[in-house]
């Protein structure tokens, strides 16, 4: 009867955790020589993956929407001109960091048959660079931008004044 109900439990305890994980980001084809970003998303974000090839056509899969894009010529060189300098991406160090459970996401580089260690979380400059530049890779692909429209019933009102403190 006890293990009946340890058992139970221990498969609910399962299911909750399964269900509340972020589901895995989909694959995209790599082209020869093309970069893959990794972000893993979390129980609150969905993830994204970003395929960059070197011309600087990029795909990405943010939650299940795919997408295409053109980076220009300087994040392009940029990205690439810091995966070079963090090559080895295996060898990058890393540090232990604190991530909140329901927020904490992780973002890892592959390139050239290597793949980096979570670059959220290292103690190596050119890591940091890197993950920079995948920032901001992210940010002109338009990747997380994700706006929570107001309800069409919900008040809008106007932000309160400031009165001057008495002194």
């Amino acid at each position: 009867m006890i293990n009946r109900v340890l058992g139970g439990c221990a498969l609910a305890i399962l299911t909750l955790s399964a269900a509340s994980a972020s589901a895995p980001v989909p694959y995209l084809p790599v082209p020869h020589h093309a970069t893959v970003i990794l972000n893993t998303g979390s129980t609150n974000a969905p993830g994204y993956r970003i395929v960059v090839a070197r011309d600087g056509s990029a795909q990405w899969i943010s939650g299940s929407m795919r997408h295409s894009g053109q980076l220009s010529q300087k994040s392009t060189q940029k990205l690439f001109a810091d995966l070079a300098s963090a090559m080895p991406l295996s060898k990058l160090q890393s540090a232990h960091c604190m991530k909140s459970a329901s927020f904490g996401t992780s973002t890892f580089a592959y390139w050239e048959h290597e793949r980096s260690s979570d670059l959220q979380c290292t103690s190596d400059v050119r890591a940091t660079a890197l993950y920079s530049t995948i920032q901001a890779v992210a940010v002109e692909l338009g990747i997380g931008k994700h706006t929570i429209p107001m309800l069409p019933n919900e008040p809008r009102r106007p932000m309160p004044e400031t009165s001057p403190s008495p002194t």
